[in-house]
C-alpha cells in the first residue's frame, strides 16, 4: 500500500507524504486517502490518485502481501469446527483472489466480496453481501478487522466486531467499548481452548 501510494503520488508530481501519515490511509477507500494526503478533493485528481495506485498495485500487491501466520491454521481450525469464513476488503476481486491463492487460503474461504462487489467498507453493504453468501444472519456473524474503517463498517451492518491490533490502528483508535486482540494468534489459542463452540 505505501509503495502504490508513493507512486500515485510521484507520478502526479506532488510532494511525497510522511510514512505516517500513509499509514493512516490503510483502510480507507481511495478518494478518502487522497484527500488525507493532500487536502485536494478534486475529482480529476482523486480519479488519477486511484488510476495510478491500482497500476502500481497490480505490479507489487499479490507478490506482495502475506498472511499473519496464524491465518491459515485459524481458517483451517474453522473449517474444522463448521464455521464459515469470509473476506471482505476494500481491494479489488483480482489482487485478493490473487493473494488467498499464492498463500494457499482460498479453499478456506466461502465467500470473498471486494471492492467491485459492493461500495467499499465503510459501508455496510459488503458485509450483509458476505453474510448473505454464507447463508448465515448477519448477527450470527463476527467481522474481524484491523481499522476504524472496519469497525464503523461493522456497527452499521450491525454485524459483532473484534478489533485485531496487527494492523498499524493502535487500541486507542477503536470505540472503547469495541472488544480487542492483540493477534490472530490469540484467537487462535481461544478456539483451540474450546472457546466458540
Amino acid at each position: 500500500i505505501l509503495a502504490c501510494t508513493r507512486y500515485a503520488l510521484e507520478s502526479l508530481g506532488l510532494p511525497p507524504a510522511p510514512e505516517p501519515l500513509m499509514k493512516r490511509t490503510i483502510g480507507l477507500t481511495l478518494d478518502r486517502a487522497f484527500t488525507l494526503l493532500t487536502g485536494r478533493t478534486d475529482p480529476e485528481g482523486t480519479a488519477a490518485f486511484a488510476r495510478l495506485f491500482h497500476e502500481k498495485s497490480a505490479e507489487v500487491m499479490v507478490a506482495s502481501a502475506r498472511l499473519y501466520p496464524a491465518a491459515l491454521p485459524l481458517l483451517t481450525l474453522c473449517r474444522e469446527r463448521g464455521l464459515a469464513a469470509g473476506v471482505v476488503t476494500n481491494k479489488s476481486r483480482p489482487r485478493i483472489a490473487g493473494i488467498l491463492e499464492k498463500e494457499g487460503a482460498q479453499a478456506l474461504v466461502g465467500t470473498v466480496v471486494s471492492a467491485d462487489d459492493a461500495p467499499p467498507k465503510p459501508a455496510p453493504d459488503g458485509l450483509w453481501l458476505a453474510a448473505e453468501q454464507l447463508g448465515l444472519p448477519v448477527e450470527s456473524c463476527l467481522f474481524l478487522g484491523d481499522s476504524p474503517t472496519d469497525e464503523a463498517a461493522a456497527h452499521a451492518a450491525a454485524m459483532p466486531f473484534l478489533a485485531v491490533l496487527t494492523g498499524v490502528s493502535a487500541r486507542e483508535d477503536f470505540s472503547p467499548e469495541t472488544a480487542a486482540v492483540p493477534s490472530l494468534a490469540v484467537l487462535l489459542d481461544w478456539l483451540k481452548g474450546g472457546g466458540g463452540r
